[in-house]
């Protein structure tokens, strides 16, 4: 059996718990934020090609597969708030350890390193959050938690340029990693490395941890006692196919666009603020509309809800070539795509939420993160590898491909259920 409380939840409790763990989320989602540009940025001044960096960064979502599997077993012996607590023992060193790297094959082992606890602590988020015994309003409460996602990796960018005006201050941490660097270990930092880059690093370092505070504050409203569950991860995903499939679509888009829309951009003719603006539109829309869309799926049946939002996705993509060479219009459209693509993922969550319950529902979270991270692995390498073949036109291609295939699927060889 799976106990949250010893109690009974209070309304306050519930609400107590849904704000540690979407602050806990947000913390991390702006180290996140910040990753995604420091790490692609890096490796490009290092002289990586678009498919090495795509290669690098997909390594991390590998991490995912291994932690999924093992999530009963550490739920059972650590607990949720100790896996919490352990996975800053990952990100924290792992991205001081950057700060000394720049081959592209040793930067793919300490990303997978910080992979195993970023990801687990999304997983063990997304676990606690599941727990708590909504009777109404979870599709709300999902694009909520999904917002938090969306703002803190549309936040980490900015706050990445803001530090830049607080030289001095993030100086004094850059060049205490140096001292102990050296001291402890005997390295030092290749000239390759900028202060920028280390900046960076150093900056996402100190958010990871403090994204652990919520959850000590929280600490007894985490979920205990978690047996082994009755249905494996495999067997989740033919329960539950629909959803399953479609947040590996999700990740597919996300994790892809993420990576790559930057690029898209400043291949077709915008400048580097218009291009970057393309992802800024992208998260904002996310922001402002995941939760206001999800929280249809819990006025209608959420199954046709998230079909719906597929074929909008689909139509996105096929619009997006036309539309980045008129700067309004591109960002119009990944506004619109960004809140559809986010409530999607909300929408997948809440079903799996109401599908399956205790021991079951660890499993099934795992299952949901292995196909997030599946879809994002999958979309990076697509990408990266479609832009090399294809020109810039294969960043689209591939999301129209991986939604056609999808639709399909759901209108032909399934019946959503």
């Amino acid at each position: 059996m799976t106990k949250a409380l010893t109690t009974p939840w209070t309304e306050r409790q519930k609400g107590t718990a849904v704000g540690l763990i979407i602050l806990a989320n947000f913390i991390q989602s702006i180290s996140v934020g910040i990753n995604v540009v420091v790490f692609t940025t890096a490796l490009d001044s290092y002289g990586a090609s678009t498919s090495v960096i795509g290669l690098v960064m997909a390594v991390e979502y590998i991490s995912v597969f291994g932690i999924s599997m093992g999530l009963p077993w550490l739920l059972r012996v650590f607990s949720l708030r100790g896996g919490l607590e352990i996975s800053t023992l990952f990100r924290l060193p792992a991205l001081l350890l950057l700060c000394f790297l720049t081959e592209p094959r040793h930067w793919a082992l300490v990303v997978f390193m910080h992979g195993i606890g970023n990801f687990l602590f999304g997983i063990l988020l997304q676990t606690w959050i599941n727990s708590i015994p909504f009777t109404r309003n979870r599709g709300l409460v999902m694009g909520l938690f999904g917002t938090s996602i969306s703002l803190g990796l549309a936040l980490g960018p900015v706050l990445l340029a803001v530090a830049s005006y607080f030289p001095e201050q993030l100086s004094a941490l850059v060049s205490f990693t140096d001292q102990y660097g050296k001291q402890w270990f005997g390295w030092t930092v290749p000239a390759a490395v900028s202060v920028q880059t280390r900046m960076g690093l150093v900056l996402s370092a100190l958010l990871s941890t403090l994204a652990v505070l919520p959850v000590l504050l929280g600490r007894s409203m985490t979920p205990r006692n978690y047996d082994e569950p009755k249905v494996s991860m495999p067997s989740v995903v033919r329960r539950a196919p629909a959803a399953m499939y479609a947040v590996m679509l999700c990740g597919f888009t996300i994790l892809g666009l993420q990576s790559f829309i930057t690029v898209y951009g400043l291949r077709n003719g915008l400048n580097m603020r218009d291009a970057s603006y393309l992802l800024t539109a992208f998260m904002i829309g996310s922001i402002s509309l995941e939760a206001p869309i999800a929280s249809l799926s819990d006025r209608f049946d959420r199954r046709y809800v998230m079909i719906a939002l597929v074929l909008l996705s689909l139509v996105a993509a096929v619009y997006l070539p036309m539309a980045v060479y008129y700067r309004w219009s591109a960002w119009a459209l990944l506004f619109i795509w960004g809140g559809m693509i986010g409530a999607l993922f909300s929408i997948c969550l809440a079903l799996v939420a109401e599908r399956f319950n205790g021991p079951d529902l660890v499993a099934a979270n795992g299952a949901f993160s292995i196909m997030d991270n599946l879809g994002g692995l999958l979309g990076v390498l697509a990408m990266g590898f479609g832009m090399d073949m294809l020109g810039e036109d294969g960043f689209p291609y591939a999301i129209m491909f991986a939604s056609v295939v999808y639709f399909s699927f759901a209108l032909t060889r399934y019946q959503v259920r």
